[in-house]
């Protein structure tokens, strides 16, 4: 499927596999997207930033981040640390686009409330992407009135945004707000306040926009300058607005200071858009504003729980959630009561990508709706699997496919197999065609896929390498381990015993090899002191501490579905090490955690552990989060 990256600081459209179905998602096949033109045109755009900032200026402004880089170049080295760096900057490749339209192919097994065939508005960064198939969680969905058409509905997550905008500034009946910035979210801010029955004053530095804005309705459009404040004074009869909603995009400070000056005494100023925020103090504490931000579509963005997991949040207590803004949007919409279509400059078939954000690059006429149109006239199946040379594999080869490639295999597995002659590597799968495609090509796969079962079904492939998250380790490689492949598994192998037993059971029927990713044995220490304990005469003590500091309670790896928390995900390592080490299985096993009625900590992943072994041997293994970093 086509998709549109910023593919460091050009705009590609490139082939990529299309993203599977999660468990609380919806398949969706686009119909129309909306570019946003304050976050990724060329002029002012962070999306479009985010590849071409350089990685050193970016590091260089986050003191915690050099701090961390440091800690690693004396520890890993420079070169290391430069790669795991880069690592972190999206492969190079940056999905555009967060508001879209179109049809669900697909609904996961958790979602009840959307059908296949449904029209859905989508939204998220990352999600509801320009591209031909998306992905979307359950609450980012919305089933689109039989009245509206796919292409105003594309604007629902702008329009979101701009509800959200309004209920932060608390706006009643009657009130005058002021609306800074009227580009595309400042236009249907306008609208939307009209709606509700307030006086509104639109004020942009771009004359044209001003008149559109009169177009729609505003009551009263200024040209900004330095009589803004005079201008809106004198229309609220010298009181000043009630509230300044602030909807421009510019690293200047100005709009914030005019939005001080013209609000009223014990007025509301609310940042939607990105501008500058250096504050003066005068006009804030004299008139004891009140200053907000508004937090994009509403509550649940950034909580992983709502937005990945689809846990809502109960009506009674969260009435307007991100999903609730979007369906109070789409009824504006279906009653007439926002036009987008006025809004709307150009629409470019999605193959047309770099034209159209060409167009936006113009800052004398930069337009204020562009749209991406798909192919709407039939469904597809989604193509999964992009080949990307065809080579048949070396008889003396082992033909490998990757399934998972985060951040320990790329900074590892892939460079490793790369640099070994006996490797063949077929395929990569990934959960989303983005890294799939840029690895493949980088590390020169046959193929890329979001889908594991190309992979299982390629008679060429030998060997998989699972490095997926935890939960899926299990069942990918009872999986492999039917289709006749052998395995080599990142640890832990599975996360309950009965997990175990399974994985036991398929890798012994199928007559298959499995190795697991415990790297600490092949250490050259660890190999040194197996060697001395080898020639003792009676049994061992061991104590193994471990210092695992500064691990983030919000890190997947806690979250007990995905990871199992830091013993079952990272602990297994020191357990194998010692059994290694004795050279016998454990007979018994004794553990306690610490309870420190700290809610930062979780206190299951702070244990002392003590096993013996049949030959007499005992082990301790302290493993803590909270220690000293040093």
């Amino acid at each position: 499927m086509k998709q549109v990256f910023n593919a460091g600081g050009k705009i590609a459209v490139i082939d990529v596999p299309a993203p599977v179905c999660g468990d609380n998602e919806v398949l969706v096949q686009n119909t129309f997207s909306v570019i946003s033109a304050g976050t990724e045109a060329p002029a002012g755009g962070q999306d479009r930033k985010a590849g071409t900032t350089s990685l050193l200026s970016r590091v260089s402004k986050n003191p915690e981040l050099v701090k961390k880089a440091i800690d690693m170049v004396r520890k890993e080295g420079f070169g290391r640390t430069l790669k795991a760096v880069r690592g972190q900057g999206e492969l190079g490749l940056v999905p555009l686009g967060y508001s879209s339209s179109g049809v669900v192919l697909q609904a996961g097994k958790n979602v009840t409330e959307i059908a296949v065939g449904d029209r859905v508005a989508c939204a998220g960064a990352g999600y509801a992407c320009h591209a031909e198939v998306i992905a979307v969680p359950r609450n980012l969905v919305c089933r689109i009135p039989d009245n509206l058409e796919p292409e105003e509905a594309a604007f629902t997550t702008l329009g979101a945004i701009a509800v959200q905008g309004i209920r932060r500034a608390q706006v009643q009946l009657g009130e005058k707000v002021a609306v800074i910035g009227l580009g595309l979210l400042g236009q249907i801010t306008c609208q939307i306040l009209k709606a509700s029955g307030s006086y509104v004053i639109g004020i942009d530095p771009v004359e044209t926009r001003v008149k559109l804005s009169e177009e729609l309705g505003v009551d009263a459009g200024l040209v900004q300058g330095g009589q803004a404040v005079s201008q809106v004074l004198e229309h609220t009869g010298g009181t000043g607005a009630d509230a300044v909603i602030i909807c421009a995009d510019t690293p200047s400070s100005e709009p914030v200071r005019q939005a001080m000056w013209m609000a009223r005494k014990k007025g509301r100023v609310v940042v939607v858009g990105a501008v500058g925020l250096e504050l003066e103090r005068s006009p804030f504490y004299e008139k004891e504003l009140d200053f907000l931000i508004s937090c994009s579509y509403g509550p649940g963005r950034y909580d992983s729980l709502y937005e990945e997991k689809g846990v809502d949040y109960p009506l009674a207590y969260v009435r307007w959630t991100e999903k609730r803004n979007m369906r109070a949007f789409l009824d504006l919409l279906a009653g007439d009561k926002v036009n987008v279509k006025k809004l709307t400059d150009h629409v470019f078939p999605v193959e047309e990508a770099e034209k159209a954000y060409e167009v936006l690059s113009d800052a004398e006429r930069r337009p204020i709706g562009v749209l991406f149109r798909y192919q709407p006239e039939h469904i597809v199946e989604p193509v999964r699997k992009v080949e990307l040379k065809f080579a048949a594999k070396a008889l003396d080869r082992i033909g490998v496919g990757i399934i998972g490639a985060g951040d320990f295999a790329r900074a590892h597995h892939l460079p490793n197999l790369k640099r070994i002659p006996i490797y063949d590597l077929r395929a990569i799968v990934t959960k989303t065609g983005r890294n799939a495609r840029k690895l493949a090509e980088e590390y020169g796969a046959q193929y890329c896929t979001t889908d594991y079962h190309d992979v299982l079904s390629d008679p060429e492939v030998d060997m998989v390498l699972i490095a997926t998250r935890h939960n899926l380790h299990a069942p990918l490689a009872v999986a492999a381990a039917k289709a006749g492949k052998h395995i080599f598994v990142e640890k832990p192998i599975a996360m309950t015993t009965e997990q175990c037993r399974e994985v036991y059971e398929a890798v012994t029927g199928s007559g298959v090899n499995l190795t697991a990713g415990f790297n600490r044995r092949f250490s050259p220490l660890g190999q040194r002191l197996k060697r001395l304990v080898e020639k003792r005469q009676g049994p061992l003590m061991v104590t193994y501490r471990i210092n695992s500091a500064g691990m983030n309670k919000e890190h997947w790896i806690n979250n007990p579905v995905e990871g199992g928390g830091a013993i079952i995900g990272e602990g297994c390592h020191f357990f194998d090490f010692v059994s290694w080490l004795v050279g016998v299985e454990p007979q018994r096993i004794h553990a306690e955690m610490i309870s420190s009625g700290n809610a930062a900590t979780i206190d299951a992943n702070n244990v002392v552990c003590i096993l013996t072994f049949a030959d007499g041997s005992v082990a301790s293994v302290f493993y803590s989060t909270i220690g000293s970093e040093s």
